[in-house]
């Protein structure tokens, strides 16, 4: 198995609040976790500036991250566009 480690930085978009963001990605995590081939998908924000987050995320594989884009709560949290990406890392354990 070939485990793949996601490390990804969201901002809020101008005018939404960084509040309506956390209820929404509250949400995005809670179904993402019950997904299969989620290992670990962890919200971050950060405390210098509370309209960045960090997702820290692992999956089985390529395929199950694949899936989770296309998954129907991802898709739904996309078409909100209350974040946008300003990083994304797919990184892999060396140990």
């Amino acid at each position: 198995m070939n485990k793949l480690w996601i490390s990804a930085g969201l901002e809020v978009t101008q005018g939404t609040s960084a509040q309506q963001v956390k209820q929404a990605i509250t949400v995005l995590q809670r179904q993402t976790v019950q997904e299969a081939g989620c290992l670990r998908f962890d919200v971050l924000q950060h405390q210098s500036d509370p309209n960045k987050f960090t997702l820290w995320e692992e999956w089985e594989s390529e395929a199950a991250l694949q899936a989770h884009y296309d998954a129907p709560h991802t898709q739904a949290y996309f078409a909100q566009s209350l974040t946008q990406v300003s990083y994304l890392e797919k990184l892999a354990h060396i140990a």
